[in-house]
């Protein structure tokens, strides 16, 4: 796998930021699923949840005072996948939580459900072979991964997500392969990292991701360091399609699924 950039490796960080990391009294993991403990694959409903990756961060768990996954897929797609007791799980990129079992919104984005239905009943007229649309209630996916031509059929597609959105007033995001529309509320993967690592009073934490939601969680790690909140860094998990800025914006680098195994096994056997 080609590097895209000269940033970091974990592993050239394993006697500094790592290991002061690891040294807090209170450290928390918090991850991506999709790209980072799951491998991407051509439809997002067949991805899986690696068997190395689930036993880590059981074992993380257990001695950790949070492991949380968050990601861009509804919390309920993102339990089918993974369900390990004491995780926090958080979908929708913030939007939603899993509790006790049950689906929680964090705002009042029920709201916003007729128009992102709208939405929905508009990309399904979009008359493009293998384009697909996943409604996950609060948020709306337009994926052309499946598409012969991705990169042409992003050039045909962005012109008609942004007509959608600002026809129905709502803001569109494109991250690998896709365009997503949410609720025009402030909240992202970098609020919700910041959000739990208040809620459990962290001495350290750190974030792992690989697409471009992710960005704002990388961000919200350098500032938390840098304002002295906790001791957070951010993990960019590197690919051949790693978007633009996500090696710029991570503290330090992985490369792939399994080297994100690599890193979690030791955190593991390092944690103090």
């Amino acid at each position: 796998m080609k590097k895209k950039n000269a940033g970091k490796h974990w592993k050239d960080a394993v006697s500094t930021s790592l290991r002061k990391l690891v040294s807090a009294p209170r450290m928390g993991l918090v991850t991506d699923m999709d790209g980072t403990i799951s491998p991407i694959v051509d439809d997002p409903g067949n991805a899986v949840v690696t068997p190395r990756n689930c036993a880590l961060l059981r074992s993380l768990r257990a001695k950790l005072p949070l492991v949380s996954i968050v990601s861009g897929r509804s919390v309920r797609s993102v339990t089918a996948r993974m369900q390990l007791p004491g995780v926090v799980y958080i979908g929708n990129h913030g939007l939603e939580r899993c509790v006790d079992g049950e689906v929680r919104y964090n705002l009042d984005v029920e709201a916003y459900r007729p128009q992102l239905e709208a939405c929905v009943s508009e990309l399904r007229n979009i008359p493009l072979e293998d384009v697909q649309v996943e409604d996950k209630d609060v948020t709306v996916t337009l994926h052309y991964r499946q598409t012969q031509d991705p990169q042409a059929a992003r050039d045909l597609l962005l012109p008609l997500v942004e007509e959608i959105a600002a026809r129905h007033e709502v803001p569109f995001f494109e991250g690998r392969m896709i365009f997503e529309f949410r609720p025009p509320v402030n909240v992202d993967k970098g609020s919700a990292f910041e959000g739990l690592v208040h809620e459990y009073t962290l001495d350290s934490a750190i974030y792992v991701g690989d697409d471009t939601t992710d960005i704002a969680a990388l961000r919200a790690a350098r500032r938390l360091r840098q304002e002295r909140e906790c001791y957070a860094l951010g993990i960019g998990v590197m690919s051949d399609n790693s978007p633009e800025g996500l090696a710029v914006e991570a503290d330090l680098l992985v490369y792939g699924v399994p080297d994100v195994e690599n890193l979690f096994a030791w955190i593991l056997e390092n944690l103090e």
